[in-house]
């Protein structure tokens, strides 16, 4: 189990808090952060970007093990950096919590229900592609992580939205 990062020490619980979920290919980052400003304008004045390094066959085969830490959480945080950017740019108070583990949607829920206790008024945000002409085959290429973590996060009473991160025909 993963301990809370010390960076959210940098966060204020009485801010506005939109928590951006970055757990898979389809999660879309800096489309899913325009999309948070698009519709919430200055609404949150801080943003907290959760990505989850997953520890899977391929980077225990690719890296040594005394280093798959450090790779999969520099893997993970690079994923974020430049919407961490933007967003600091931008004027708002901005961090990354990284947490690593076999199964995102497991870590996202637990460090979802910590979240929830330091920032009572954070808000959960999650990226979704949606194809415009969607064909048999994007079902079996895209992960339904998104869909697994919005489950669980609705099962434990979270505030969740979903962002629509259209792909063009």
């Amino acid at each position: 189990m993963n301990p809370i990062p010390e960076e959210l020490g940098t966060v204020n619980p009485a801010l506005r808090t939109a928590v951006l979920i970055v757990a898979g290919e389809d999660s879309a980052p800096d489309r899913s952060f325009d999309a948070i400003r698009h519709y919430f304008g200055g609404y949150y004045e801080q943003i907290i970007f959760m990505t989850i390094g997953l520890v899977d066959y391929q980077v225990m085969d690719d890296v040594p093990g005394s280093q798959i830490g450090t790779a999969v959480r520099h893997t993970a945080q690079g994923a974020v950096t430049t919407s961490l950017n933007r967003a600091l740019r931008s004027g708002m108070s901005a961090v990354t919590c990284v947490a690593i583990g076999t199964d995102p949607a497991e870590e996202v829920e637990r460090l979802s229900l910590e979240f929830v206790r330091r920032f009572p008024t954070a808000m959960f945000f999650l990226g979704k592609l949606v194809f415009q002409n969607q064909k048999w085959y994007h079902p079996l290429l895209h992960s339904r992580m998104g869909d697994a973590i919005q489950r669980r996060l609705e099962r434990r009473g979270l505030p969740v939205t979903i962002l629509p991160v259209v792909v063009p025909a």
